[in-house]
């Protein structure tokens, strides 16, 4: 390839995720790659004046997506702007009137009115820690193959037909091949043979046309460019600057200046940062990465804490006497005999329950002190990020009922001895790599964590530390949840932990740790970890603490039910957590 002589000094802007990987796209086109567009992205790429700006991918769920406006006011500018396969196509197919340029089959679709829902690009992908590895498949890329399957005779129309309604029937999150195949799609004689053929065609005739697409964007930009560039494709337009405008720049500091050597023009070598785009409530979103050169702090490592008292589950006649003392015991023995401490590895969790779907937290900012997004995911891919290499990718399984959703592994657990006696017991298993659970207490319901795999350090708080937890308030529906990001927390006597008095203990596989009621607590899980929690309200009652904090804690429940359960029910039935 000849080298590219772009009529400006800053290299073009690229907005990519989980369509095509960044080393791929690079050896197409050098270029300065950001994470998906977001609300405010584009507005603060044409900014900085790059000849052209491509858009491929975006986010459009958990942040406001990409706004039309700000695509006109790079246009204004006389910035060239491209989109292409996903959020791009659709922005392109909206805009070419005003100059947008659309690339390939997925916008020219979109163009004519072929294809109208947004859900036929969307997917569900990991974060930016997984190179945004996409989790699902979106339906261009599925009615892209199944015409290729139909052209090369591998199965018939009717066939297509029938795997093309059954798709788009899914939820973008539930599309994948395993679950569009999976049992009867077309009775009659033949459907059998061609849904194996297709199932073994697939490997190497799967078309993925959102990556050709891409491809194909990055390829007429560098044409462009090398062709020194040209005029605007439509004439230039007056820019309104309205009141909606105003609000989304107002304030906006501007940002560091880099060259096209600097930077991240080359996206060699340095993880991928987010342009400074607005963030749906204006704050900035996190870099993906920590400063370059230093380590990442395990949380409350500067804090001092004494040892949690060690004893034998047979020192403990049964629930009452456990809880008598009302604080944290590091418990030997209590599950000895369970066959989840040699069985649960990742071939044994695919086998048994590698079909079903299980609620994942997902943390686009990379910190798990941030927001979290849940999404539903078969257990088998879940493990695929699990054991993936490089860094871990911020998410867990966190606090699913285990007797709800996954019974076939109820078999490879006991209730420990030590919990004779108590009332309903609720069973939650954890799954994840490398997490990070911010500290919070329980306000109704005790809990024995129980290690079946790896360790977790465990950072303990009395209730009369409470005062210095920045806990959120009352009426928050996480009311229960500090606000302190362990993390970051400073040492010495202008620490504002200075006067808490905390425990600390790590729980190792084969071990369990009782938490009493309003012991707020931080479990961090170096490596991959698993374990179940049984919870249980206390056998003696809610009498234990003063009544402010039992009032706070009755309150934020009260809140928790009547605002946060509801959304959280919906959610479940919206995308079949649970079916």
């Amino acid at each position: 390839m000849g080298r590219v002589s772009a009529p400006a000094s800053r290299p073009p802007v690229v907005f990519l995720g989980p369509t095509l990987p960044v080393e791929q796209a690079a050896r197409i086109l050098p270029a300065d790659y950001r994470p998906p567009a977001e609300l405010g992205s584009v507005y603060r790429a044409a900014r900085e004046r790059p000849p052209a700006i491509g858009i491929v991918d975006g986010y459009f769920e958990r942040v406001p997506a990409v706004w039309h406006k700000e695509i006109l006011y790079a246009l204004s500018l006389g910035i060239r702007v491209y989109g292409a396969s996903s959020m791009g196509a659709l922005r392109a197919a909206e805009l070419a009137a005003f100059g947008m340029i659309p690339v390939g089959e997925v916008a020219e679709q979109y163009r004519l009115g072929l294809l109208t829902d947004d859900d036929e690009v969307a997917v569900v992908h990991a974060p930016a820690q997984g190179g945004y590895r996409p989790l699902s498949e979106p339906m261009v890329n599925i009615r892209a193959t199944l015409a290729a399957a139909v052209r090369e005779s591998v199965i018939g129309e009717d066939l297509a037909a029938a795997l093309t309604t059954r798709a788009k029937g899914l939820h973008y999150p539930h599309r994948d091949w395993a679950a569009l195949l999976d049992g009867d799609v077309l009775a009659g004689p033949g459907a059998a043979g061609q849904l194996a053929r297709l199932r073994t065609w697939l490997s190497a005739g799967a078309v993925d046309q959102k990556a050709l697409d891409a491809e194909r964007l990055l390829t007429e930009m560098r044409r462009w460019l090398e062709a020194g560039g040209d005029a605007p494709a439509t004439p230039l337009r007056p820019f309104e600057q309205t009141e909606n405008w105003r609000q989304l720049v107002v304030g906006d500091p501007p940002r560091e200046e880099a060259g096209s050597e600097g930077g991240r023009s080359a996206t060699r070598g340095r993880g991928r940062e987010e342009s400074g785009a607005v963030n749906g409530d204006g704050s900035p979103v996190v870099s993906d990465r920590p400063e370059e050169g230093v380590p990442p702090r395990s949380a409350g490592t500067a804090l001092r804490a004494a040892e949690v008292p060690r004893r034998h589950v047979s020192d403990f006649a049964g629930v009452r006497e456990l809880e008598r003392g009302r604080r944290p015991f590091l418990i030997e023995g209590a599950l000895d005999g369970w066959p989840a401490l040699d069985r649960w590895n990742p071939s044994y969790l695919r086998e048994k329950v590698g079909g079903t779907r299980v609620p994942v937290e997902f943390y686009p900012s990379g910190s798990y002190y941030g927001g979290w997004v849940q999404t539903p995911l078969r257990m088998d891919r879940y493990l695929d990020i699990l054991t993936s290499p490089g860094e871990a990718e911020r998410c867990y399984l966190a606090q699913v009922p285990l007797l709800d959703l996954l019974p076939e592994l109820a078999d490879d657990l006991s209730v420990p001895g030590c919990l004779a006696g108590a009332p309903e017991l609720g069973l939650a298993l954890f799954l994840g790599r490398d997490t990070v659970t911010a500290l919070h207490y329980h306000s109704n319901e005790q809990a024995l964590l129980c290690q079946v795999s790896g360790a977790k350090d465990v950072l303990l708080y009395p209730p009369q530390d409470h005062r210095y937890l920045n806990f959120h308030p009352w009426y928050s529906y996480r009311y229960n949840f500090s606000r302190i990001d362990f993390s970051a927390v400073p040492d010495g006597p202008g620490s504002p932990l200075r006067r808490a008095r905390p425990l600390r203990c790590t729980v190792r596989a084969g071990e369990a740790l009782y938490i009493p009621l309003y012991w707020g607590h931080l479990v961090e899980g170096p490596g991959t970890t698993s374990s179940v929690t049984f919870f249980w309200r206390p056998t003696a009652g809610g009498t234990w603490h003063s009544p402010a904090m039992r009032l706070r804690a009755a309150v934020g429940g009260a809140v928790r039910r009547r605002f946060v359960s509801p959304v959280s029910e919906a959610f479940n039935r919206r995308f079949g957590v649970g079916h």
